[in-house]
């Protein structure tokens, strides 16, 4: 990804986090900024639909803007309702890529509820007609029982802390050479998809979304470059662990890479043409 472009309070405070890494140029839209190079304030809105309807024009904003873009947004947010005006200025410019948090749906009003229904249900029929190149979707429930509870001080900032480190070092992994990979490409309709982490030790997938109907998994093992020289395991539990998601509707594929890290981690990227509820 080039740059990473944040809609609304939790998706500005995503792009808060990846400008902690200088691979990515970052973007923000709200409403409340302070204009600048990389902020563009929108107006307050008294009806939901004219932050779509009234928006401004983001020509000289995104200008220079090219290559291959993440849009963050939280389902639910007024200002959800511009993605869509918003990404036609970029449609035709870049490839797009949408994140998708997914927040606690019983907490909404009827209002949100609604709003995010309609913003969820958009964007999955835009990824699987191709208008996106990928809908990535996570649910801030799923990572708090991951993380083991959160504070309430911490909480959003825990939250976006792993999913962006996350969704980052799947990035660097994908853009690097992997001493070995099974890698094969996706069925063209399987564009919604979610991740997350593989706990070696007690054999589990921590998955940041509940995927319906993964057709298709896809691990990155990232391990110490002296025990890729010492374990002659690693291979035979690579295997037995890709058995084992293997299943006649499920394909999984592997790549396995070289780090300086004292700590091995595996990451996860599971993939659906199915529409989620």
């Amino acid at each position: 990804m080039d740059a990473v472009i944040g809609l609304g309070n939790a998706g500005c405070n995503i792009v808060d986090e990846f400008a902690k890494y200088p691979q990515y140029k970052t973007y923000k839209i709200d409403v409340g900024l302070e204009k600048s190079k990389s902020s563009f304030p929108l107006e307050k809105q008294d009806k939901i639909e004219n932050y779509e309807e009234k928006l401004p024009t983001l020509k000289y904003f995104f200008r220079g803007l090219r290559g291959e873009i993440l849009f963050v947004v939280g389902g639910g947010g007024k200002v959800s309702s511009a993605s869509l005006a918003i990404l036609k200025n970029l449609k035709n410019k870049c490839k797009i890529n949408v994140l998708y948090i997914r927040p606690s749906v019983s907490l909404l009003n009827q209002t949100q509820a609604m709003l995010e229904r309609m913003t969820f249900g958009v964007f999955q029929e835009y990824a699987r007609s191709g208008v996106f190149e990928r809908l990535y979707v996570v649910s801030n429930e799923e990572i708090e029982h991951i993380l083991g509870g959160i504070s309430i001080k911490n909480y959003y900032n825990k939250i976006n802390e792993i999913i962006v480190s996350t969704l980052h070092m799947i990035n660097i992994y994908k853009n690097n050479k992997s001493i070995s990979n099974t890698y094969g490409d996706l069925p063209l309709g399987a564009r919604i998809s979610t991740f997350g982490m593989l706990d070696e030790e007690n054999d589990e997938e921590k998955v940041f979304f509940p995927l319906d109907n993964v057709s298709d998994v896809v691990y990155y093992y990232a391990y110490n470059k002296q025990r890729l020289e010492t374990d002659s395991n690693i291979m035979s539990s690579i295997k037995k662990n890709i058995e084992v998601a293997k299943s006649d509707d499920i394909r999984a594929t592997y790549g396995i890479y070289e780090t300086d890290y004292e700590q091995d981690y595996v990451y996860c990227m599971y993939h659906t043409s199915e529409i989620q509820r």
